[in-house]
């Protein structure tokens, strides 16, 4: 969800006289906190690494401050159950921020897979991720699975070259388009990566149902217009939350 911007009157002076020094040691304390709070999700993650249970590590997920995705309980949950029945040998994942569903994702995937993340750098809706994620991401890929993380842009044509490249031109069994939010870009996403998908193979959208633009954009418009072309399922756990859900598209 996008933070919303607090109106201020008045206008705003600087102070008269040296700015105040910052205290370090209040510095020093909150990130020795923040490596401390860290180190103890990823004890935790280490923990349930190779659990197969897909409530447990949506739990994890979920009940983390770290490794979060903004989603609903139960939806991810089934989705998280849908991805254990398939185990997909090669995953796409357009836009991963906190890297929750990344997580989730080589976790649920065959043990030898290849999973790739696409996230753009200050996208709109949550895109973007610092080097110290990125460092700790790289640790999600299990000992024989291939992680990719690309950061760019989904929609550009050397992007998609390289996420070809990357799975040697072999179809995806699993795309999972939560990205650029906006109508276009959304639909982008589709058009561009659904050849990659192999028959039997899944397509899942995420915030499909309606509600405020800054949070779900054109998604529940396309998903409108092309789910009924296709075998799909919606995980819904409530019409009128405003936002969230899942749709997935069976690729026949």
């Amino acid at each position: 969800m996008a933070d919303q911007a607090l109106a201020q009157t008045g206008a705003l002076k600087d102070p008269v006289g040296p700015r105040p020094v910052a205290d370090t040691r209040y510095t020093l304390r909150y990130k020795l906190a923040w490596r401390w709070r860290v180190c103890c999700c990823w004890a935790r993650y280490l923990s349930i690494a190779h659990h197969r249970n897909a409530r447990e590590l949506t739990d994890f997920v979920l009940d983390n401050h770290f490794f979060n995705a903004s989603q609903v309980r139960g939806e991810l949950v089934a989705l998280a159950e849908t991805l254990a029945q398939l185990r997909p040998d090669r995953a796409l994942e357009i836009g991963t921020f906190r890297g929750g569903t990344l997580l989730l994702l080589t976790r649920l995937a065959s043990p030898h897979a290849t999973v790739v993340s696409v996230d753009l750098p200050g996208g709109k809706f949550g895109g973007g991720y610092s080097t110290h994620r990125r460092r700790l991401y790289r640790h999600f890929a299990r000992r024989d699975q291939r992680l990719h993380l690309l950061q760019g842009d989904s929609h550009s044509k050397e992007m998609f070259e390289q996420v070809k490249v990357v799975f040697e031109n072999k179809p995806l069994d699993y795309l999972f388009i939560d990205g650029d939010h906006n109508y276009e870009g959304v639909k982008s996403d589709f058009e561009t990566y659904r050849p990659m998908v192999r028959e039997g193979g899944l397509i899942a959208f995420h915030d499909i149902v309606e509600g405020q633009a800054e949070a779900v954009g054109g998604v529940p418009r396309f998903w409108g217009e092309i789910k009924h072309g296709y075998v799909h399922r919606e995980i819904i756990a409530d019409p009128r939350q405003g936002g969230y859900g899942i749709g997935i598209l069976l690729v026949e």
